[in-house]
């Protein structure tokens, strides 16, 4: 019997079978004339009694539609030996996503990455087919293929379209097809219940298969399971129908058992809590049977628009040592990533210290930037979150590690495939969680790191502005001196020439009682603050100290020894795939067959020992260690930020302090200017003078030319002012050369 067959230009073997299906069957095959390799859809008997319309739709359908996320049509030809028409499709060597999530790695779903791949690309090639008019009717895993493009990256591909249909907007259908688990509940009422209800259907019954698609792709299971399966189809339609709006999953685990609802994602699939919360009233949507509530296709298509269009911010928190992601909107600001992390953490926007690197992440981005500007994060580069409240540091608990099974004394090859595959399934859970906690090991250090450069930063910052403000102190104590010294000589002046009393400031008192506090207090404990943080690096050997002896799973390269024995526990399990299909066993190949179990039985010890006892020790102890660590940052960190606040206060007590000067100085200046303008208008002062006080008065009058300048460039006067006040400063120092008893300025 030949396992050959053919058409006009194209060739295969139904031995490569790809899948099968009620009326047909995929195979490989290849081109004739350039050898490309193809998938070819053959019909059978059952297809062929069939009417012409029915038969002929499929390829109506894929003659009209041409999206990438629809399996692309090469031909429709006929077999040979007059068997009709064969479809010739492109080949998708990813295979079906139902035998992706059928991978023991995939055990609880799809990782987030690849969930969010399916999403768009599901949604993509269904906008298109409602764009055409188009309703598939037999959505599943089984018919989205996994293509692989020539650069590496994938496609999720809609095929096998037996069952769609052109349908206008609100027009109806009342014909059955669909797999029984992602049947819309009035579809599972007569298709599988074959309850004569005169019902009719629209295109939304795709968004309630969908829906089902989409749990079972994000947690490797069926939202709807009744104890026994398929056997129990009353207690399936019991659950679909009478589940509160709002669940999305209701699950029977023992014979007439109760029902567990389910409002959420389980927590041993792969999603992130970010993530979750977006997708779970997506499904809850999807996953709507009654007519009032049901969603319509505009508003799920909307929906995955806006959650593909979300940017994903990567944090570590450290408080509770895991990954998050925050998913935003473009168009938020910095205000809504704080309340998203509040919702994740619980940590108030007021107490989040967010750092990209070793700067706060406020400073970089600003707080008015939208998020769709924000630099991209990554699972190993995110922002670290730290608390300004809380020091301590708590582990969040894992789900249950399932147990490696335990295989019988009896060699039972159809059973020990089985078990072989749940002990892979396991491995990889062990897998992903020395992967997860290599990451979180490796990001506390980093996050020890960033603090320490952070608060180093702000402590040179502070240093330098309390170097400054000393500076200024002395600079304005100098001018308060000069102004007090002039205001007595205009004093004594005004004195002398019987002119109003002219008022004086001590400013020098003034200053000392503002200065005092900061000078003797504040100043020295910033420097004590920056000798042991940033000259002696106090946190950086207390860290290093308390955590040297400690192996990251990193530096023992647990991650790829962890892949190594999954690849061993894996060739094992293919091992008793193929006994399986055997079905019979030598006695040789009974003893390899046994000698496979024993692999596997000491592959997955080993995997679960390399979790248990050595990373997730060290783990354990790292988080420790970043708990008692963080409590002695924390307080450097509050204390600089006090006196942060201390010098910020006396900065402002200064600019007061000048400011109130510069205004008396520039009203002092008009009454030396009025004085002056007298002077020069031939105003002599009265000799009242004797020959000492003259002497005193010329060397103040000296001394206050020099400070008057110093002050007025100071304060910004006008030039003129002050060669004026020069010129006549000189003036007067020749009249009391002049007359010993008699004084001019």
């Amino acid at each position: 019997m030949s396992f050959l067959r053919g058409s006009a230009n194209y060739v295969w073997c139904t031995t490569s079978v790809l899948g099968k299906g009620a009326t047909g069957a995929v195979y490989q095959g290849v081109n004739k004339t350039n050898g490309e390799p193809v998938a070819v859809k053959t019909f059978n008997q059952l297809s062929h009694m069939r009417p012409p319309d029915v038969q002929m739709r499929e390829f109506e359908v894929l003659k009209k539609v041409k999206h990438e996320n629809i399996v692309k049509l090469l031909s429709i030809e006929e077999e040979q030996e007059g068997r009709g028409k064969v479809i010739v499709m492109e080949l998708c060597t990813g295979g079906s996503l139902f035998n992706i999530l059928d991978d023991p790695e995939n055990t609880y779903g799809l990782e987030e990455k690849e969930f969010l791949l399916v999403l768009e690309h599901l949604t993509a090639g269904m906008k298109h087919l409602r764009d055409n008019h188009l309703v598939h009717r037999d959505l599943k895993p089984g018919n989205i293929m996994k293509f692989i493009n020539d650069d590496g990256t994938t496609l999720y591909k809609l095929t096998d379209f037996g069952a769609a249909r052109e349908l206008q907007e609100g027009q109806q259908f009342v014909s059955l097809y669909g797999t029984e688990e992602y049947l819309h509940p009035d579809m599972y009422e007569r298709a599988v219940l074959r309850k004569p209800v005169g019902k009719t259907f629209g295109a939304t019954v795709d968004l309630w298969s969908i829906g089902v698609t989409l749990y079972h792709v994000a947690t490797g299971n069926l939202p709807f399971r009744p104890y026994g399966g398929r056997r129990n189809k009353e207690t399936m339609y019991h659950i679909t129908t009478k589940k509160a709006s709002g669940v999305i999953s209701g699950i029977q685990t023992k014979d007439g058992g109760p029902i567990e609802w389910g409002r959420d994602l389980p927590n041993n699939c792969q999603l992130s809590a970010g993530l979750k919360k977006i997708v779970t009233p997506l499904l809850a949507g999807l996953l709507e049977a009654d007519p009032q509530r049901i969603w319509s296709f505009e508003k799920f298509f909307n929906e995955v628009t806006n959650l593909l269009s979300r940017k994903v911010i990567n944090l570590f928190h450290i408080n509770s040592a895991i990954s998050i992601k925050v998913f935003i909107n473009p168009d938020e600001v910095y205000e809504q990533l704080q309340g998203y992390i509040t919702e994740q953490t619980d940590i108030a926007a007021d107490n989040q210290i967010l750092l990209y690197k070793n700067d706060l992440f406020s400073n970089l981005v600003g707080e008015n930037t939208r998020a769709g500007g924000y630099p991209t994060t990554k699972d190993e580069d995110p922002l670290i979150l730290y608390s300004k409240e809380n020091n301590n540091i708590v582990l969040g608990e894992e789900p249950d590690l399932p147990k490696f099974p335990e295989f019988p004394t009896v060699v039972s090859v159809e059973n020990d495939a089985s078990q072989a595959k749940l002990a892979c399934s396991v491995g990889h859970i062990c897998k992903r969680r020395i992967e997860k906690i290599t990451l979180c090991s490796d990001l506390i250090n980093k996050s020890v790191d960033y603090f320490t450069q952070y608060v180093k930063t702000e402590l040179r910052k502070l240093h330098q502005q309390c170097q400054h403000r000393i500076d200024l102190t002395t600079s304005h104590k100098e001018t308060a001196r000069a102004i007090y010294t002039a205001q007595t000589v205009a004093s004594t002046i005004q004195n002398s020439a019987h002119s109003t009393k002219f008022p004086i400031t001590n400013y020098v008192e003034e200053l000392k009682s503002i200065s005092d506090v900061f000078i003797f207090e504040t100043e020295p404990k910033v420097q004590q603050l920056h000798q042991k943080n940033v000259v002696e690096d106090i946190l950086k050997l207390e860290w290093e100290s308390s955590s040297r002896l400690i192996k990251c799973p990193s530096q023992t390269r647990a991650p790829a020894r962890t892949r190594t024995l999954i690849e061993r526990l894996r060739d094992s399990w293919q091992h008793l795939v193929r006994d399986r299909a055997t079905r019979t066993l030598s006695y040789n190949d009974e003893q390899f067959h046994i000698l496979e179990r024993i692999k596997i039985a000491e592959t997955g010890r080993r995997i679960k020992e390399l979790l248990e006892q050595e990373c997730t020790p060290a783990f354990t102890q790292l988080a420790e260690n970043l708990g008692d660590w963080y409590k002695i940052a924390q307080t450097v960190y509050l204390q600089t930020m006090i006196l942060n606040k201390d010098v910020s206060s006396y900065e402002q007590k200064l600019d007061k302090f000048c400011e109130n000067l510069y205004i008396e100085s520039a009203q002092y200046h008009d009454e030396i200017k009025t004085l002056l303008e007298k002077l020069e208008n031939g105003i002599r002062v009265p000799q009242s003078l004797n020959q000492l006080q003259n002497r005193k008065l010329k060397s103040s009058f000296r001394e206050a030319a020099k400070m008057m300048q110093d002050i007025s460039l100071e304060i910004q006067e006008n030039a003129e002012l002050i060669d004026q006040y020069q010129k006549l400063t000189l003036q007067m120092l020749k009249v009391n050369e002049v007359t010993q008893d008699s004084v001019i300025l």
